[in-house]
């Protein structure tokens, strides 16, 4: 496989945090976060800490900060003193993390109760619009809303702990929807899923919107596990 092209990345960062440039360390973090997730780095891969040094062409220390973030993350694991590998993708990965999601988003949508009318109005217009794109079988503006969509609850649960441990799931989430790649009936379900948690979003009905969130993420893992399972057969069986 051909090596990624460094191309750095800029942050995500919280609008109430203080502003400050990224770090050579944010930088890296970033780009590699981006191969990982992207599967440009496939799993599997072997990495060393001199190869991307040279990459980057950067000094040790903001490359082995990146890489213990990542670490953290569950992106990267070690291999030998100075290696890395990119861990293994299995339905039983998929199992865990959507395990773990589900209970942190149905404890986020049953503590948000202050979602702005306006950030709601903006999205059911949103929704609108994509419902439109799914049926000529446009897929990509589902995918792009898909966390902006869930972030309507997650930002409003009052929880910023909760918050930042949904977010550092999302580049595991990312990860295995790549890798499964999107299909059209999973994405006309999890659309239909999304309408039935912005109306409850919408009535302000906590209860209602904690059992949306909990039915849309339980169906979403097992669509991606059948996906995944019928892939393996046939690959089994060619």
């Amino acid at each position: 496989m051909s090596e990624p092209t460094v191309q750095w990345e800029t942050m995500r960062i919280d609008e109430n945090a203080p502003k400050r440039a990224p770090s050579l360390a944010d930088q890296t973090y970033a780009t590699l976060k981006r191969w990982v997730v992207s599967g440009e780095l496939e799993p599997g891969s072997v990495l060393s800490e001199n190869d991307l040094a040279r990459r980057f062409s950067i000094s040790r220390s903001p490359l082995r900060e990146a890489i213990r973030r990542l670490q953290d993350e569950g992106l990267l694991d070690v291999s030998g003193p100075r290696g890395f590998t990119v861990p293994a993708l299995s339905v039983e990965l998929v199992r865990q993390v959507y395990t773990v999601r589900r209970a942190l988003e149905v404890a986020a949508a049953e503590t948000a109760t202050r979602i702005p009318s306006d950030a709601l109005a903006a999205m059911r217009e949103r929704m609108d619009l994509i419902g439109d794109s799914i049926d000529r079988g446009d897929l990509e503006p589902f995918n792009v809303a898909d966390f902006d969509f869930h972030d309507l609850f997650v930002l409003n649960c009052g929880n910023p702990l909760l918050v930042n441990h949904i977010h550092r799931l999302r580049g595991h989430i990312q990860r295995i929807i790549n890798w499964a790649g999107q299909f059209h009936e999973h994405t006309e379900l999890a659309y239909k899923e999304h309408r039935a948690m912005l109306e409850a979003m919408e009535a302000g009905d906590t209860r209602a919107m904690g059992e949306a969130v909990d039915t849309h993420i339980r169906n979403v893992m097992d669509r991606l596990i059948d996906k995944l399972d019928a892939a393996r057969e046939a690959a089994t069986t060619d």
